[in-house]
């Protein structure tokens, strides 16, 4: 009972620096990867496959895929397989995955979750099974077995929670790429307005020197009036900076 409250509270203290790193790394949104030894990822859609290709080979085509979100490589057959959308981690030997860190604290945290759930109902087990050893003292062997129902219960609510807290990451992350894209379309649509605006104006300049010169003369051309090149001007430059803020 002593070995198994001991491996229990080793374990708590690995748990609870694993789920500040896990914190962390979501509060920072990075998409850092890592490599995972004896496990592979499966994402929704397999993008692209390497032959003859190492571990670091491995990582840094994915980190140059804009659409990888994680990747295997298999040490057998030196093979590297992209992956995209979101995904898991698998046992697996011979193989290394190679995801986001987020994705790896959450994966860790499973693991000792697992591990403290398992802890506790054997310590659980125990104090059931040897109650009548503990009849002098029944009071304080109740005060147990609450903790340890209490323990289980919330290292099932922790683990909820970070998966829960791992899908809004990856939710966030998609949203956050998208909107990149969205905001590059805008800025490009901005400069081709802008270009279109100030081609007016030259217009409109080359038109003023024009009938400055040429004075009353001229009945056969057609006159654009400058005011209305103007006007034109105005409503491209501010319809470009309406699209560029959105």
């Amino acid at each position: 009972m002593e070995m198994l409250g001991s491996k229990f509270n080793s374990l708590i203290s690995q748990y609870q620096d694993t789920y500040q790193d896990f914190m962390n790394t979501i509060q920072s949104n990075t998409n850092t990867l890592t490599s995972v030894s004896n496990y592979a990822f499966i994402g929704q859609n397999n993008i692209n496959t390497i032959q003859g290709s190492s571990i670091n080979d491995c990582l840094s085509s994915c980190t140059s895929t804009s659409s990888c979100t994680g990747a295997t490589y298999d040490a057998t057959s030196n093979m590297c397989t992209l992956s995209s959308g979101n995904g898991n981690m698998v046992a697996s030997k011979n193989q290394t995955a190679i995801v986001k860190q987020a994705l790896y604290y959450s994966n860790q945290l499973k693991q000792l979750n697992d591990e403290l759930t398992n802890i506790n109902n054997q310590m659980l087990q125990s104090m059931n099974s040897n109650l009548t050893n503990y009849s002098k003292t029944q009071q304080t062997t109740n005060d147990k077995i609450n903790t340890l129902n209490k323990n289980y219960k919330i290292l099932n609510e922790e683990r909820t929670q970070i998966e829960e807290l791992v899908r809004e990451y990856e939710t966030l992350n998609s949203a956050y790429e998208n909107g990149n894209i969205h905001v590059t379309s805008n800025y490009y649509l901005y400069i081709i307005y802008l270009v279109i605006a100030i081609g007016l104006v030259i217009v409109l300049l080359k038109i003023g020197t024009t009938s400055n010169q040429m004075g009353g003369g001229g009945g056969g051309h057609i006159k654009v009036s400058p005011l209305l090149l103007l006007f034109l001007a105005i409503v491209i430059v501010f319809n470009a900076s309406v699209k560029k803020n959105v």
